[in-house]
């Protein structure tokens, strides 16, 4: 058994930054995603289908992780501040992702270098795979159930 000062988790102890962990598990299960879907569209559609997905998968990183930095950042709010935070960012990022859409889809310099179904779909895929990796890792969280600190006595 390691000493509690040496950094190595011992059984039972909460997960420190929650939400750092969902982003770590996220990013990397986003990137594989990712990196196999723009595989596919270069394959499939040459340069451009290459440089669409991986514009679909920044896309992605970028607001998903967004996110989650934002819950990262209010951690040591109260619960109802963070609730607002929460929905705030994502009422935010929504918002702004659609305007970016629909920049992109009414450009046509973007469409003259880049294969806008290649990025959709990589987007789509790579949103499914970001999904399924903050909830491996929220599935492997240890988030106490009660506070310890603000026991009851009787």
């Amino acid at each position: 058994m390691a000493p509690l000062g040496s950094g190595q988790k011992t059984a039972g102890q909460a997960t420190r930054h929650p939400a750092l962990a969902m982003l770590r598990g996220a990013l990397v299960a986003a990137v594989v995603v990712g990196v196999n879907t723009a595989a596919v569209a270069a394959v499939a559609a040459g340069l451009k289908g290459l440089l669409g997905a991986l514009l679909g998968l920044l896309m992605v990183i970028v607001f998903s992780g967004a996110g989650l930095v934002a819950l990262h950042l209010s951690r040591r709010a109260t619960p109802t501040a963070q609730l607002g935070i929460a929905m705030a960012s994502y009422t935010g990022r929504i918002a702004i992702f659609g305007g970016l859409l629909a920049l992109a889809l009414n450009s046509e310099s973007l469409a003259r270098n880049v294969n806008l179904t290649a990025l959709g779909i990589s987007a789509l895929v790579v949103v499914m795979g970001w999904m399924a990796g903050e909830i491996w890792a929220w599935s492997r969280l240890r988030v106490p159930i009660y506070d310890l600190d603000n026991e009851v006595t009787a």
